[in-house]
């Protein structure tokens, strides 16, 4: 197996800072935002009992005849094994500045403590980042070694996400996201996912071929919120969900539109749709808009189900006893689940 330390900078030109820099990741905002219920202790799988009551009223009789239906189903959340594991040679740190921070004896020579440090810090940055994306755009039909489907084909680009690993091969792959679960719930005969018709690049002034205004998208998606749904304001109410682009899109729209002229260039947008929250999240796909009740409780319609909140930690440990080889590990199970999909407002340009 390739080691994964690979050591670029070895010129040795004076002392080396006592710390490490590291690259701006995206990081798990759709947990850290309570956008989403976490459902954790699943070993297996757990279901999500949901429970409706309809048409029980009657006229009024002596003797009353049973009326209405009370339908109890669920819905699954069936967490699919997914691991990170790299090994690295901590003497790669030889040619390095922080040779002086290693072992005097080789034997048992292990990576400088600034490297170390750094090094798990930026791993659990890029895990984050990589749940945040799967929690929405993963797909079990990416697998290389299943349908092997290509992001592009569903509608789904790059848009510098990690949606492909650095030799071109898919990556999200390992469980179904949110946006295939409601993609997959459009056609489900009791509780279908509302999918806005005709969804088109999202763009902040006058749209062209294959494009739609911001305000229109929102609009149309508004119009067709569930009554129940309507008038629940703040964080446990009704939240419209976006990407980090199409919030640039949004934060224009409000800057440019008449209605809008009091909004200042110099100032950060205002987050809010007549009174409900604007989410902007990381791994939502871009011309994409999800309307619906995302909040951390049970109350939620996202829900993430892991085998536990403690497998966020990572093992660092040598190969084996004979060996100057380490090791970096860390297993997870995750799966996502979408409560009530005909609660769920969808306008996207990714497809089933």
């Amino acid at each position: 197996m390739p080691e994964a330390l690979n050591i670029q900078d070895t010129s040795w030109s004076g002392p080396a800072a006592s710390y490490m820099i590291t690259r701006a990741v995206v990081g798990a905002e759709t947990i850290e935002s309570g956008s989403i219920y976490v459902e954790d202790g699943i070993r297996k799988k757990k279901t999500i009992p949901r429970i409706e009551v309809s048409n029980f009223m009657q006229k009024r009789q002596a003797t009353p005849t049973s009326k209405g239906s009370v339908d109890v189903d669920g819905r699954v959340l069936n967490p699919q094994d997914l691991m990170m594991y790299y090994e690295f040679n901590p003497r790669d740190y030889e040619q390095h500045f922080y040779a002086e921070q290693l072992q005097p004896k080789l034997l048992g020579r292990e990576l400088p403590v600034t490297a170390e440090n750094f090094m798990m810090m930026q791993t659990m940055k890029r895990l984050n980042e990589f749940f945040e994306y799967a929690i929405w755009r993963s797909r079990v039909d990416y697998d290389p070694s299943g349908a092997a489907v290509l992001p592009s084909a569903k509608g789904d680009a790059s848009s510098g996400t990690p949606l492909y690993d650095t030799d071109g091969v898919p990556a999200l792959y390992y469980f179904d996201g949110l946006i295939k679960k409601l993609l997959d719930a459009v056609s489900d005969p009791n509780y279908p996912t509302i999918a806005v018709s005709a969804p088109k690049t999202l763009v902040a002034g006058t749209a062209g071929v294959g494009e739609e205004n911001i305000g229109d998208a929102f609009l149309r998606c508004y119009k067709l919120v569930p009554q129940a749904l309507l008038y629940k304001y703040g964080a446990g109410g009704l939240r419209f969900i976006i990407s980090k682009k199409t919030q640039q899109v949004y934060e224009e729209w409000l800057t440019t539109t008449a209605i809008y002229k009091n909004n200042d260039y110099t100032e950060k947008g205002i987050n809010r749709y007549k009174g409900y929250d604007v989410q902007p999240l990381a791994g939502v796909p871009d011309n994409t808009i999800i309307v619906c009740i995302a909040k951390p409780d049970i109350d939620s319609n996202m829900w993430l189900g892991i085998n536990s909140t403690e497998d966020n930690q990572l093992q660092l440990m040598r190969l084996q006893n004979n060996s100057e080889l380490f090791f970096v590990k860390g297993l997870f199970k995750m799966d996502t689940q979408v409560g009530f999909p005909d609660q769920v407002v969808l306008y996207t340009t990714l497809t089933a």
